[in-house]
């Protein structure tokens, strides 16, 4: 496969998955504005400047393909060049993956927090931090690990504007900027990915609802899924840029990483209110007052309404006496 082909086609195909990935991001953030209208300012601000973001690097993208395919089509020097638009693609996917690393640092919280007064996981509670019982020594490495990789891209992409041809970028020194960058943002992935599961499996432990259980899982699925799949984009990316740094495999791949986190946030985000849904079964269902409870709830003990909360029931057939009912049976007819 000749060089041209390792050029341009990955860099088109790249930039059209990118973009398609964008479409997506767009369709998120309108659906967080939808299902979340009362939501807090602060997560309102995240949402709008990962969208902010992004669509300004599908703007550098679409540049970028305008610099390769029109503005100099059949002009096969350019290769050899670093368009300015390619430069700054690099600076907002970093700009993107700190975002959200510290946004998902924030976001944690919102999975994982035990409820003081109920003894329930308290889901929407927000950050590893919190959930770490505000252990700086998992929190730090992960605010750090962030903030290092963004400044190794804005340093990058300062000798990419400077330098201005690929030979150039790829001498020792500014071709280990972009190493470094790609390194740490595998490195921070992995970490934020194996606290979040870790602490939503320790908080499994301590729930004995089924209801409870299936909302964990499902967080944790998300979790990994999306760990998984930003960090192995970033491998990839990583792997191409240190085997085949002539090729634009690892530039193209680069373009959908920085699609990847903002949604990867945004989907955690809006799966809130679906994981809410399983966890307050009791909401919208029908009881007979007329009839003893007891036995309902102890086939069921997540709809037992919380104010209501008692500590255990009778089995099955035996006599409820001695027993607190709740105060919406202390009044039932018999």
């Amino acid at each position: 496969m000749n060089s041209f082909a390792l050029t341009y086609g990955p860099i088109l195909f790249g930039g059209a998955v990118a973009l398609m990935l964008s479409g997506i991001v767009a369709a998120q953030c309108i659906i967080f504005f939808k299902l979340y209208p009362d939501e807090s300012g602060f997560r309102t601000v995240m949402v709008a400047t990962v969208w902010t973001l992004d669509v300004t690097q599908s703007g550098f993208i679409v540049a970028s393909l305008f610099d390769y395919f029109i503005a100099h089509f059949g002009d096969t020097s350019i290769l050899a060049f670093i368009p300015g638009s390619i430069a700054l693609t690099i600076l907002l996917t970093a700009a993107q993956t700190c975002v959200v690393h510290l946004c998902s640092h924030i976001l944690s919280r919102i999975l994982s927090n035990p409820d003081p007064n109920h003894g329930r996981p308290r889901f929407y509670a927000q950050k590893i931090h919190r959930s770490s019982g505000r252990n700086w020594l998992i929190t730090a490495p992960i605010v750090c690990l962030a903030s290092l990789r963004l400044l190794a891209a804005i340093a990058a992409t300062v000798e990419m504007l400077r330098l201005g041809r690929w030979d150039a970028f790829s001498h020792p020194y500014p071709r280990l900027l972009f190493t470094s960058g790609l390194s740490l943002s595998a490195g921070t992935d992995m970490i934020i990915t194996i606290c979040l599961c870790y602490y939503l499996r320790k908080i499994r432990k301590l729930s004995s609802s089924s209801v409870m259980n299936g909302v964990l899982d499902t967080l944790t699925l998300y979790t990994l899924e999306n760990g998984l799949i930003t960090c192995l984009a970033t491998i990839g990316s990583l792997t191409f840029w240190l085997v085949l740094p002539a090729s634009s495999l690892s530039l193209s791949l680069h373009f959908v990483i920085g699609k990847l986190y903002p949604n990867s946030f945004l989907i955690l985000l809006n799966t809130r209110k679906e994981l809410r849904d399983m966890h307050s079964g009791d909401q919208g269902i029908h009881i007979d007052p007329s009839k003893h409870l007891a036995s309902y709830y102890t086939e069921f003990p997540h709809r037992v309404p919380i104010a209501h909360r008692i500590d255990r029931f009778p089995p099955h057939g035996e006599s409820a006496a001695g027993l607190r009912l709740p105060a919406v049976l202390q009044d039932a007819p018999a």
